[in-house]
């Protein structure tokens, strides 16, 4: 990547907890086949308001003191703060933020992909031990709760009880 001509600063918005959610599908027994994914990014109308109200609120912040000295020309902005612009500049530059989760809820219900132990219902000897089991998005980084899920994995492969906390003081 070409460095930029000046100075600069990002200002960024993103749904943390997005309601709209999306699948993936194998479409072959073949493992280097890749699966098809549908994202449904802003199948839920919320999802959409939410992200046009935080691209303004971010334009807002860099258009205000004392940041607003070092704007001078944005890039990759909408071209207006109206609705039709921030929602055509969101649809043409939407993607993941890098932290999906939960193509193998974990659970008890019909839906769940892995049991409470983290094995895959229908098959022995397997374990899913990533942030795929998580049945929902944390509104924060994904690597802290993957990391509980990990050690969670490591003590059931272990044999381990679960881990208490001692109440006498």
């Amino acid at each position: 990547m070409v460095p930029g001509l000046a100075h600069g600063f990002t200002v960024a918005a993103n749904v943390t907890k997005p309601r709209s959610r999306g699948q993936v599908a194998l479409v072959s027994p073949d493992p280097t086949v890749k699966p098809l994914i549908i994202h449904n990014y802003y199948d839920d109308p919320e999802d959409l308001r939410a992200q046009v109200a935080g691209v303004r609120l971010a334009m807002q912040i860099a258009n205000t003191a004392p940041l607003s000295v070092w704007v001078s020309d944005p890039y990759l902005a909408p071209a207006s703060d109206s609705d039709g612009d921030i929602t055509a500049h969101v649809r043409a530059r939407m993607q993941t933020v890098y932290h999906p989760v939960g193509t193998c809820k974990m659970g008890t219900d019909d839906m769940a992909v892995v049991d409470p132990q983290l094995r895959v219902r229908g098959l022995e000897g397997l374990r899913v031990v990533d942030a795929s089991i998580m049945p929902t998005v944390p509104r924060g980084n994904t690597n802290a709760p993957t990391i509980a899920v990990a050690e969670r994995a490591a003590d059931l492969v272990r044999g381990r009880a679960t881990a208490t906390t001692s109440t006498s003081g």
